[in-house]
């Protein structure tokens, strides 16, 4: 049962991977620039402003009927959206709209997602089905990209939109007809949103361990995204290497991730958390070895970025779903998805505003030697060190 959901899950991402990049492609040959811009963050939007709600929805009501709720709804606007294509009705108000619908239902569904791994296995099972799940969306997104990239030439974008619609079909049929929770989860059915919100913002303030982990892999993403997102294309483009450079700088971060991934899964170490942040206090110094001006050391960075955060996520995110109390872990996650959402996008332009006024090697040291000092406080924590 749990092969065939992460199996699933896998497929729903390359199906994202897929629509993604002919969304992409589309935007851009067929829009203004800074209209293509407005389609492809339409998305981001709704999912900041219903992500906490999502929260509400998780610890509420039962994951299955929610999640498959989500799946059926983001399939029919994909039909609606390849239909209307199709028919002649293109351009940047249906990219957009189908943007904010999409966004609003991953916005509500995405924290229930979360949960869900923690009612179908043991409590030791949890850091290797998050393993599973992590190798899963990075050989999709590995496979999906250039299949999307070949079907919006050959077929269009409402081709893209169809495959992308069957993969969600095919999750929801798996989620209810395979997948049933063996572990129950605490309900909070008769609180108000208000108060329910309130509840998990005061679990936060009272459980130190919960607030510590939440706040240390919010801030992650904060500088390992605008590197791979902006500093690699800066350096490879300012080194006037080519884009073929680019393409294996990506790769070697995707190869190494997947082996991170296996290494975490087999690899228990006795301190998950301690070891994760530690490993990634390495990762803060291959991030500043980015900005160096040689091939070499690109991909080698890269590879080993790559790994780190493969090994470490498994760790992470394994004590995250043990030490979260099952009974808050929709909203947590809601909070920690939040912390992405918002952060993410204010830490790329800065990086790209340093890297102009200064260099992408000073923007790399930078940002890695943050990530490397948050990271070694974060590991050196007591609280930290117990969770096992």
């Amino acid at each position: 049962m749990v092969q065939a959901w992460v199996a699933s899950m896998a497929l729903s991402w390359f199906g994202d991977a897929v629509w993604t990049v002919a969304l992409a492609w589309t935007a851009v040959h067929t829009l203004p620039p800074a209209t293509a811009g407005l389609v492809l963050g339409a998305e981001t939007l709704p999912q900041a402003v219903f992500v906490l709600v999502g929260g509400v929805i998780a610890d509420r009501w039962d994951t299955r009927r929610v999640l498959v709720t989500g799946r059926l709804v983001q399939a029919i606007v994909l039909l609606g959206g390849a239909l209307a294509w199709s028919t002649g009705v293109r351009g940047a108000p249906l990219l957009v709209a189908m943007g904010i619908l999409l966004g609003t239902a991953t916005g509500l569904t995405l924290p229930a997602g979360a949960t869900l791994s923690r009612q179908l296995v043991r409590s030791a099972d949890l850091a290797t089905v998050s393993g599973w799940n992590q190798i899963g969306n990075r050989l999709a997104r590995l496979l999906g990209a250039p299949v999307g990239g070949v079907a919006v030439a050959v077929v269009g974008p409402a081709g893209a939109m169809l495959a992308n619609a069957v993969t969600f079909v095919a999750v929801a049929a798996v989620l209810a007809v395979v997948v049933r929770p063996r572990y129950r989860m605490p309900r909070t059915p008769h609180a108000s949103w208000a108060a329910s919100l309130r509840d998990g913002a005061a679990y936060l303030r009272r459980d130190a361990s919960a607030r510590l982990l939440v706040l240390g892999l919010a801030a992650l993403n904060v500088f390992v995204s605008p590197v791979i997102a902006l500093g690699v294309a800066l350096r490879v483009s300012g080194s006037g290497w080519g884009p073929a450079w680019l393409g294996a700088a990506e790769a070697a971060f995707a190869t190494g991730a997947i082996i991170g991934s296996i290494v975490g899964i087999r690899w228990q170490v006795a301190r998950p958390a301690q070891a994760g942040f530690s490993v990634l206090v390495v990762q803060g110094a291959c991030i500043a070895a980015t900005g160096i001006g040689s091939r070499v050391v690109l991909l080698a960075a890269m590879a080993l970025i790559g790994i780190a955060a493969g090994t470490a996520s498994v760790w992470l995110s394994g004590t995250y779903q043990r030490t979260i109390a099952p009974s808050h872990l929709g909203r947590v996650s809601s909070v920690s998805s939040l912390g992405d959402m918002a952060l993410v996008p204010l830490a790329i332009p800065a990086f790209g505003a340093l890297a102009a006024g200064a260099s992408v090697l000073t923007a790399a040291c930078v940002y890695g030697g943050a990530m490397a000092a948050l990271c070694l406080w974060f590991a050196t924590r007591p609280r930290i060190a117990r969770l096992r």
